[in-house]
């Protein structure tokens, strides 16, 4: 079949725009349904059992509003350990009547933070229900096979979770795909080796299950037509069962295709291009995700391979293809993927995968055969961590989109006709895509939206110097046992980590904390865990308190750890420092300012320093000026005196804060002093991350918002 031939043509360009349009009509739908406001509400939810999710006091699900039957995502905070009691006991379909606030979903306000709405508009979901008062939960029958599926996997996690671990959570992640009693430090060996889909229900536990459902067939005696009619009529009922994410949508689209192939003797590649058109008429965005690109990029190719290639050359070259796609995701990879992917792939589906649907179906009758598994299961976890901690990741950081095309061309070339010459070729594009990463001309100052907090990251050219003022971090406040939320991730690796991987960077030159209070270094553990930091700077006498010594102590952190007044001055540092002018107690009116020039304008950073030590810093240093600065005490009144503007000579104020914070910072006073004196103020708040972009004297601004996304979360004198 050839692109020449006019019938196939007009199908192509039929199909396109069919998928064109439904992108559009998915696009105004989308905004239609989407709130432009938070409004308070009554309502009834329909709530199935398995899609409840308690951690701590916190309570998240996803469940459908009966008057207007739309999926909203819930949230919910229990006053007492009997409210989660009562929720645990409901294990059926239940109708919750709820009092809150329903709003809409917050997008990424981070470059290359992931998009929390994005990812529930590929479900249909549009809005968030923040529960105020939880009211009568009744029960309710079951009716129709979805909510039956919905109770047996619900019985299935509470059975799993009977098991001895690790075998429990190997059933509840791959047979249920329930990931909450996952272990976090496994899930991080197996993202750094590149073999998480192996965790995941994916394709390739659809085959497996697919080809157990056969061998079990073949030994009942069935005949190959039959087995394939059970699995086409089973596998949507397994959709639910197994949690109905994307990837197992996916994987169900594909395998029912592949099926409907056999049965009415379809072409492979034409099964290949059905699948891809039911999965974009489902999910328009499908080729959005990792997950989605992977999937129908290497079933094709596995296709176009013709077999004679032995396993481990097969296994190298579909690395290579999915390997520009990775990288715009993940940014690093390691040299022992490969090697991991080639050894633990046959391992797992022969023996791992096999290992964990016989031991769920014959536990609760050969409990001892659970325990050898797990046994088995332990080893196999012992050899991936130490496969893991193993030399050789590569953070490569991410290409820029023309380039990751680039690259997945210039692969598609080398499979055509593997060559040494077009090896080099391919290897020669990726070195030169590294070096644009990791030696841009241009340097930027980024201002973190990091909640209630301050985080700003200073890369020179050439990433000469890559500094962090602050870590951002949250105050915690003693909560009851019962209520404590556990978290194996926090905002600042969500944000500015995660950023500084997608541009190359694992080490930090210099990590300045402003002060002790935790919105300022609360994220410091993250740091030194994820990231190399080889000096931390201190105000003068920080350095001695208790509190920061156990974090340092915790991370076996061994670079130096300086503590600076504005009589120190750093050798090799763009920052000057101006204050504290003695040793304190590193609290507000001890904060570090932190001077530095980028692309012709003079930044003033200066923590959560009052007005005081404003005036006290103009006394001192009568000739300071600043066209960009950086409000202290995220814009509270108790900073940003007037007079202290004026000296700067201030054009531009940047103010981080949180939404909805407690202390209702920005001042309104301060915004309207601002406004007075003729100062574009820019927030964290209303624009997300705020860039900087400077090339030798000249420079530009650029932020993650538009700034009118969130009007209905912005204080009003930011609003008006």
């Amino acid at each position: 079949m050839s692109l020449a031939q006019p019938r196939v043509l007009v199908v192509t360009a039929l199909v396109a725009g069919v998928i064109v349009g439904i992108v559009a009509i998915n696009r105004q739908w989308a905004a239609q349904q989407r709130l432009t406001r938070s409004a308070a509400v009554q309502q009834t939810l329909l709530v199935m059992p398995d899609d409840v999710h308690i951690n701590g006091s916190l309570v998240t699900l996803t469940a459908r509003d009966q008057q207007s039957q739309a999926k909203e995502t819930v949230i919910l905070r229990a006053r007492e350990p009997a409210e989660l009691r009562r929720l645990r006991m409901v294990d059926h379909p239940a109708l919750w009547q709820v009092k809150g606030t329903l709003q809409p979903l917050v997008p990424a306000t981070n470059d290359q933070q992931f998009d929390r709405r994005f990812y529930y508009q590929q479900h249909h979901i549009y809005n968030e229900l923040r529960v105020k008062e939880l009211g009568k939960v009744h029960p309710q029958p079951i009716r129709g096979w979805q909510s039956l599926c919905h109770v047996i996997r619900y019985r299935l996690i509470g059975y799993f979770k009977t098991m001895p671990q690790p075998l429990g959570a190997y059933c509840q992640q791959l047979l249920v795909g329930d990931n909450s009693a996952g272990d976090h430090a496994l899930t991080l060996a197996v993202k750094r080796l590149g073999i998480i889909h192996l965790f995941c229900i994916s394709g390739m536990h659809i085959i497996l299950l697919t080809g157990l459902t056969r061998l079990i067939g073949s030994y009942l005696c069935l005949e190959r037509e039959k087995i394939d009619w059970i699995l086409v009529i089973g596998l949507p009922f397994y959709l639910i069962i197994g949690g109905g994410s994307t990837s197992l949508i996916r994987a169900v689209i594909m395998a029912e295709v592949t099926l409907g192939q056999r049965l009415f003797k379809m072409d492979a590649l034409d099964g290949w291009a059905i699948s891809l058109i039911a999965g974009l008429l489902w999910n328009p965005y499908l080729l959005f995700n990792l997950g989605g690109q992977l999937s129908y990029l290497l079933s094709l190719i596995l296709q176009v391979l013709t077999g004679e290639e032995g396993e481990l050359k097969r296994c190298w070259l579909l690395g290579l293809l999915s390997l520009p796609a990775i990288l715009s995701r993940t940014f690093e990879f390691h040299l022992l993927s490969l090697v991991a992917s080639y050894v633990m792939i046959p391992l797992f589906s022969l023996l791992v995968f096999p290992l964990v649907v016989f031991s769920a179906m014959a536990y609760h009758f050969f409990p001892v055969l659970g325990e050898l598994v797990n046994a088995l299961l332990s080893g196999f976890q012992i050899v991936l961590f130490w496969l893991a901690s193993l030399p050789g990741e590569i953070h490569f950081g991410k290409p820029p989109l023309c380039f990751a095309l680039v690259l997945f061309l210039a692969t598609l070339w080398l499979l055509q006709r593997p060559r040494r010459a077009r090896y080099l070729v391919l290897f020669l594009l990726y070195l030169c895509c590294f070096l644009q990463i990791h030696y841009p001309p241009f340097g930027e100052v980024i201002f973190t939206d990091i909640g209630q907090g301050d985080s700003i990251i200073i890369r020179t050219p050439f990433n000469r110097q890559v500094l962090l003022i602050d870590t951002g971090g949250k105050v915690q406040f003693n909560q009851p046992r019962w209520a404590q939320v556990e978290s194996h991730t926090d905002l600042a690796e969500q944000t500015s980590i995660n950023y500084l991987k997608s541009r190359g960077i694992s080490q930090i030159d210099t990590v300045y904390l402003s002060h002790h209070d935790a919105d300022h270094i609360g994220y410091l553990p993250s740091v030194l865990k994820t990231m190399t930091v080889r000096q931390i700077v201190v105000p003068a006498g920080m350095e001695k308190q208790p509190a920061l010594l156990k974090r340092l102590a915790a991370q076996r952190y061994r670079g130096k750890l300086i503590a600076v007044t504005d009589q120190v001055q750093l050798p090799n540092q763009c920052l000057q420092i101006a204050h504290p002018f003695t040793s304190g107690e590193a609290k507000n009116e001890d904060s570090v300012v932190l001077a530095g020039r980028f692309g012709g304008q003079d930044f003033l950073f200066t923590g959560d320093l009052d007005r005081t030590g404003e005036l006290a810093v103009m006394a001192k240093y009568p000739n300071l000026r600043a066209t960009v600065l950086k409000l202290g005490h995220h814009g509270s009144k108790t900073a940003s005196d007037p007079r202290f503007l004026r000296q700067l000579g201030v054009k531009t104020a940047i103010i981080s804060a949180g939404r909805f914070n407690r202390y209702h910072h920005p001042s309104d006073e301060v915004v309207a002093e601002l406004k007075r004196a003729r100062i574009a103020a820019l927030s964290t708040q209303q624009y997300g991350m705020i860039k900087y972009h400077y090339y030798g004297d000249k420079g530009y601004w650029q932020t993650t918002l538009k700034g009118d996304e969130l009007r209905w979360m912005l204080p009003n004198s930011l609003n008006n």
